[in-house]
């Protein structure tokens, strides 16, 4: 199958169910723990999954890109992972799921401004259109809360931004490294920071005693952990591999798909101003990667 045509699509679908599915595990875990003990607890448990993968490859690596891969984890594992949690105590999982469609505009402009990428019209028209979508999501994405509440989403935005900051940081400065390499050492050296977060900023060790009133939560974040970080990314990067970073980058409309869907499941409900921003989003992503004449 590795050699079929079919498996790539498969690869891509798979991980559009997974990390779209992310936002309404966030959602899920919620219920019983907090942002911060989600953000830690979700890197903890990739790391610690992925640390056999680190000690086998760790003689191999540079020491010169030690600072580099630690880079990598905060900005595109640490920060974006507190952020999601964080901005979902507030907004829907179906308008997280969308917002995070924005990620490869941000890449666009980062390899714009500061690698000489090329940008093009319909780069700047998607642009556009993207960053409307974004603003009816953010400040119509419910009827009943505050403006305070829907600003929450600028969370998710943030959190995309440092995504498009870390990808191309890997595409220019690390792209000699195993995808393997990068994503278990980025997680490991950044675990310490958020071991030391959960034991010492949270109640979770302390209230180790009361686990079995808030299994459920645990067990939606060791999900996101190992499936939707440690797993996902893996698949990800296999997928550049044997087809092309465009390929791969079209997970992004199937992403919003699967957190719109699930989110109606759930009971989530979206009005029409909501539903036309999502659009928007979804064709300014594909617009602005639109290739050229």
């Amino acid at each position: 199958m590795k050699n079929s045509v079919i498996y790539p699509w498969f690869l891509l679908i798979l991980l559009s169910i997974i990390w779209g599915s992310s936002p309404i595990l966030i959602k899920k875990s919620l219920s019983t723990l907090t942002p911060f003990e989600i953000g830690a607890l979700r890197i903890s448990s990739a790391a610690i999954f992925l640390s056999p993968f680190f000690f086998k490859v760790l003689n191999q690596i540079n020491k010169n890109n030690f600072f580099l891969l630690l880079l990598s984890g905060v900005i595109g594992n640490l920060i974006p992972y507190f952020l999601y949690p964080l901005a979902q105590t507030e907004i829907d999982s179906s308008t997280s799921g969308v917002l995070t469609s924005l990620t490869p505009f941000f890449a666009l402009l980062i390899g714009g401004i500061f690698y000489q990428q090329k940008i093009y019209k319909n780069n700047i028209t998607g642009l556009i259109i993207g960053f409307i979508g974004t603003f009816c999501l953010i400040f119509f994405s419910t009827e009943n809360k505050s403006l305070n509440a829907n600003l929450y989403g600028l969370f998710v935005v943030i959190a995309t931004l440092f995504y498009g900051i870390n990808l191309n940081l890997l595409k220019y400065h690390l792209v000699k490294l195993d995808p393997l390499t990068i994503t278990s050492t980025s997680l490991f050296f950044i675990s310490p920071i958020t071991i030391w977060l959960l034991i010492s900023e949270t109640t979770f060790f302390s209230n180790l005693d009361t686990l079995s009133d808030n299994i459920n939560g645990v067990f939606y974040v060791l999900i996101l952990g190992i499936v939707g970080t440690a797993i996902a990314t893996i698949i990800f990067y296999r997928l550049v591999q044997i087809r092309d970073t465009v390929f791969a980058s079209s997970v992004t409309y199937l992403m919003p798909i699967t957190a719109v869907f699930l989110g109606l499941i759930d009971g989530e409900i979206i009005n029409l101003i909501q539903f036309f921003g999502m659009l928007l989003i979804l064709i300014g992503v594909y617009w602005a990667n639109k290739k050229s004449k």
